[in-house]
């Protein structure tokens, strides 16, 4: 799969549940306890296990950014899953050192990192495979109202974008 693989069916989890309690350590220090921090109508999380699933956090969170850039209801984070020892705090540190210079500093606080059990957060996100992306639509209240994982396929972004702008939509009248 090496950062290839992409599906064409929901994540089998929590459509129309609360997202689970998400704390996690921004670039900047801060820490961030989704889906309760997430700001605006409509927030992406897009959660990562290896870094080899880099190029799939892009191919979801670079056409949302972009068909949202104007819109300050919408917040897009980038979520670093790392393990809870010496290893994992150093890999947060150098990812954190990676983002910073490479990140606008406004984004900072949106490039989260959680250093913790891995298995126990696979559990509460209903990861069945590391290897990909996770990518959850939450909308203001941190319902889940949209999943899928992988690479970002046309139809995927497709049904992405169409619901963000459907949940947006009752908001602007």
């Amino acid at each position: 799969m090496n950062g290839t693989a992409a599906t064409t069916e929901p994540v089998p989890a929590a459509i129309g549940r609360t997202f689970p309690t998400l704390m996690a350590t921004s670039i900047t220090g801060r820490v961030v306890t989704l889906p309760d921090d997430a700001g605006g109508d409509a927030s992406l999380v897009v959660l990562v296990f290896l870094e080899s699933a880099s190029p799939m956090t892009e191919s979801w969170s670079g056409p949302f950014v972009g068909a949202f850039t104007e819109n300050p209801r919408v917040t897009t984070y980038l979520v670093s899953v790392v393990g809870d020892s010496l290893i994992g705090r150093s890999l947060a540190d150098r990812i954190h050192e990676g983002l910073r210079g490479g990140v606008p500093p406004a984004k900072h606080d949106l490039m989260l990192t959680i250093p913790g059990d891995i298995e126990r957060c696979r559990r509460a996100y209903a990861i069945d495979d590391p290897s990909l992306a996770y990518i959850y639509l939450l909308d203001g209240r941190g319902i889940i109202r949209w999943m899928e994982k992988g690479t970002a396929t046309p139809e995927g972004l497709d049904t992405l974008l169409d619901t963000a702008r459907t949940m947006l939509e009752p908001l602007l009248e």
